[in-house]
């Protein structure tokens, strides 16, 4: 129940509709530029370009995720106005170092809450380090409600800013309603981690077909998503909440989850990343570094084993020939394009039975890549 004012108050189509009402009200607009790190999914600079302005990729930590305080010093020029700082799968970013480079060069920081409602960093809830966060409850986010995501702000003005533009954000029109409502009952009904491979493909081949709402949209010059003029569906706002209610259960079974799988993975095809210290880590996803990536994922298909690839890319999931569409320059970002080649992810969510994680855990011990 703590957590409802803060995730909840404003709420949006997408988390990234979310965070283009955060730039919106900061000032972005075109010509300038938003740092945000590689190793990221599309949704952030979609956002940031819907907002009129231009991404700048920040390269994550050696042995990271997330991004290199160092590095962000380094690539910010007179234009960049702002820095988006993921918390990449739910372990927090070094906010000590960020923020004292924000404040140095005067600019916004908007924390990036997908992966994670309540992790900590030095004890300090992740999303109250900036002026702002947002939040999504898609598939494959701590609460899955359907297609939406909210904010929430830490400076008063900047809320009344975002509250006034509020008001011109309408609900989705009653076919998409409609779609979201169908889709997430098909997911609660047929995902389990033993169908993700199959799930999977035919998510995309629907979304290919418009039947179901894509995760990403196209993006290139003069492309805005619809999805920008949107507020968060009436029902999924109303599951939300509910599922909201059951935090501190979920949280402590997420926990359970990703204890089982640091405790009891001892194999040759993967190695535990280390951690940072000084944080309390709530996963999204539980991450390992694959020694052969795409040899483990095959035969994790041929296992029926959920082991997600993502981020494929270092704006996932846009190939190498597309990642000029969102300003990002091969080469620029060493440590996330190596990243990229090495990761994979377990589901730690409350779908996840015990059977699947023994599967998982034997299927991992046993690899042979």
């Amino acid at each position: 129940m703590t957590y409802v004012p803060v995730m909840a108050e404003l709420t949006f189509y997408r988390g990234r509709v979310g965070l283009y009402a955060l730039l919106k009200a900061c000032g972005i607009r075109q010509g300038d530029q938003v740092a945000i790190q590689a190793f990221t999914c599309l949704a952030v600079p979609e956002a940031i370009q819907a907002a009129g302005a231009s991404p700048i990729y920040v390269d994550i930590e050696t042995a990271g995720f997330n991004m290199d305080a160092d590095d962000l010093e380094r690539k910010l020029t007179p234009q960049t106005r702002a820095v988006v700082v993921q918390h990449t799968f739910g372990i927090p970013a070094d906010m000590k170092r960020i923020c004292h480079v924000a404040e140095r060069n005067g600019i916004s920081i908007i924390e990036d809450c997908c992966h994670t409602l309540i992790s900590k960093y030095n004890e300090k809830t992740v999303g109250s380090f900036g002026v702002g966060c947002f939040y999504s409850f898609e598939w494959g986010k701590p609460i899955v409600a359907g297609i939406g995501g909210s904010i929430r702000i830490n400076d008063p003005a900047l809320f009344k800013k975002v509250q006034t533009a509020y008001a011109f954000y309408r609900s989705p029109d009653l076919i998409s309603q409609v779609k979201i409502e169908l889709q997430y009952r098909a997911f609660s009904l047929l995902y389990r981690p033993a169908l993700y491979w199959p799930i999977r493909t035919l998510f995309h081949w629907l979304g290919s077909l418009g039947l179901a709402e894509s995760n990403y949209n196209p993006v290139g010059h003069g492309q805005i998503a619809d999805d920008f003029r949107f507020r968060m569906a009436p029902a999924v706002k109303r599951r939300m909440l509910k599922k909201i209610q059951n935090i501190e259960s979920q949280t402590h079974y997420s926990r359970w989850v990703s204890d089982q799988y640091r405790h009891r993975i001892v194999s040759n095809a993967v190695s535990h990343p280390v951690f940072p210290e000084g944080c309390d880590m709530v996963f999204a996803r539980y991450p390992l570094l694959a020694k052969d990536k795409p040899a483990l994922l095959s035969k994790a298909r041929s296992a029926h084993v959920e082991l997600a690839e993502w981020y494929a890319t270092v704006v996932h999931p846009l190939a190498e020939q597309d990642l000029s569409l969102v300003h990002y320059n091969n080469g620029c970002c060493p440590n996330a394009e190596d990243l990229c080649r090495q990761v994979v992810t377990l589901p730690i969510h409350g779908a996840v039975r015990k059977r699947d994680i023994d599967n998982s855990i034997e299927f991992l011990n046993m690899a042979n890549v």
